[in-house]
């Protein structure tokens, strides 16, 4: 069988013949997490090119120097990678949003409730009166009192947000969706609750959550998840992948065996399109990469369409996705 890393070489460098690509399928197909190396190695390639534009080809010898002196540096260049590339979004495309500040009422002042909604495209930062930070999603929205003067500290939520509360022993912090409740009193944890999956995920990053739904009641620990069915009212514990839970709010997402339309459902999300696929020909197709917010759709479709064969036409507005009778 020719060398893995030489095929990919050209994949990368957009030389690769037909025999070429069906020996790339076979072996990304033998393991999901090949999947994701080709999203590694296609971020690497990428960044070269926009560090030297003038470059059009590079030697089996000069690629192999690169990649031994990123892995030297993998950690501080992705670090630096990343944290540009999210202060440039802020600049260029507003994806993070103004962070949102709300502070203790005036003795005189009556409480009001307050909305704050992250459109598709956007990520949302706010600050309750209490002190708890909140990561809002997109095409997700948050309603809260301006101040927490009762016995309780409840907001509602309406699609994806991560908490980080401030610690109040006295006054339980209740996350309401529907039916569905989260009850703390200080912690990390991240609720999703997009009507079209019909489940309810809460992961906890740290302290303790207690999920209550009827006369259910159901308590997380840290590194746990729970899933709660909309539909059947039914509540699963499992082991938590934080890094697939939460990575979200630092402008990526971790796939790992993922469904394609879910993959889709996000991509739809962060960049406020729309994409038209045949669903039927994709139920059983599956993702394992990394979805980075400061890529180019044209990036990720370049990727995602190697792994799972189609083509696609992308307009302003919209991704049509072309599969092949």
């Amino acid at each position: 069988m020719p060398d893995i890393k030489v095929i990919t070489e050209r994949y990368l460098q957009g030389v690769l013949s037909s025999g070429d690509e069906k020996i790339l399928l076979q072996w990304i197909k033998e393991n999901p997490e090949n999947s994701k190396l080709i999203f590694r190695e296609k971020d690497i390639w990428d960044s070269t090119q926009l560090a030297s534009p003038g470059i059009e080809a590079v030697t089996s010898t000069q690629w192999q120097h690169l990649q031994d002196k990123i892995k030297t540096r993998t950690i501080r260049v992705n670090e630096f990678l990343r944290y540009v590339a999210i202060f440039i979004i802020a600049l260029a495309s507003g994806f993070w949003g103004h962070s949102v500040f709300f502070t203790e009422k005036a003795e005189n002042q009556q409480v009001e409730y307050k909305e704050v909604e992250a459109t598709k495209g956007q990520v949302k930062e706010i600050f309750l009166a209490d002190g708890t930070h909140v990561w809002l999603n997109s095409d997700s929205k948050l309603s809260f009192p301006s101040d927490f003067s009762g016995d309780n500290r409840k907001i509602e939520l309406r699609g994806e947000a991560f908490f980080e509360v401030t610690a109040d022993a006295d006054k339980k912090f209740l996350v309401k969706t529907g039916n569905h409740t989260v009850e703390v009193t200080g912690t990390r944890f991240n609720v999703c609750e997009y009507p079209e999956s019909k489940i309810i995920e809460t992961t906890l990053e740290s302290g303790s959550v207690k999920i209550l739904t009827g006369n259910i009641i159901k308590d997380l620990m840290p590194g746990q998840k729970s899933g709660y069915n909309t539909e059947t009212a039914e509540i699963k514990i499992g082991e938590a992948d934080l890094d697939i839970n939460t990575s979200w709010k630092e402008g990526y997402y971790e796939c790992k065996n993922e469904p394609l339309p879910k993959v889709f459902k996000i991509i739809e999300r962060w960049w406020d399109v729309k994409i038209y696929y045949p669903e039927d020909k994709f139920e059983d197709e599956r993702i394992t990469g990394i979805i980075r917010k400061h890529k180019s759709l044209e990036h990720h479709f370049n990727v995602i369409s190697k792994l799972v064969k189609f083509d696609y036409v992308i307009e302003p507005d919209k991704i049509t996705v072309i599969v092949q009778d």
